[in-house]
């Protein structure tokens, strides 16, 4: 039941709109992102486009990682020092905010996601080692070659 009340709301049919573009050049994000969130998957998407490193099916991963991103700075708008991490109770115990939490949960995936795309000079030489290792690899003959001569 709830997920054809899914299927018939706006979000619903938002959803199966960016799924029917995956493929298309008019990549947007899967769902409705804040204005953050829609900057920010822009400037991915520019980013990635002008590299020559996207596929039309990374709208995926490029929304999540928008969102991840936009509610990293939301919470970090309002986190300014020792009181707004750790909350203290009238008992004199003392806990980790659910703001922090959820500043560090999304600062996370952030990183994650990120790295999945390849957008820290790290994780671009891997990936990029590792396409460079399979081009190799796909050019060297199997029959014959100098391994064949050890044998």
């Amino acid at each position: 039941m709830a997920v054809q009340e899914l299927n018939d709301s706006k979000e619903g049919d938002q959803v199966k709109d960016a799924i029917r573009k995956i493929g298309s050049d008019d990549m947007q994000p899967i769902f409705q992102l804040d204005g953050d969130g829609e900057r920010l998957f822009n400037i991915v998407v520019d980013y990635l486009s002008e590299r020559g490193l996207i596929e039309s099916v990374d709208v995926i991963t490029i929304t999540m990682l928008a969102k991840s991103l936009a509610i990293y700075i939301e919470v970090a708008r309002h986190m300014h020092g020792y009181g707004d991490a750790i909350q203290i109770y009238p008992n004199g115990t003392s806990n980790v905010s659910g703001a922090f939490t959820a500043l560090s949960k999304a600062q996370d995936q952030v990183l994650k996601i990120s790295a999945k795309l390849g957008l820290s000079p790290m994780d671009r030489s891997r990936i990029l080692g590792a396409a460079s290792n399979a081009k190799a690899a796909n050019n060297k003959s199997s029959e014959g070659d100098e391994i064949d001569d050890l044998i």
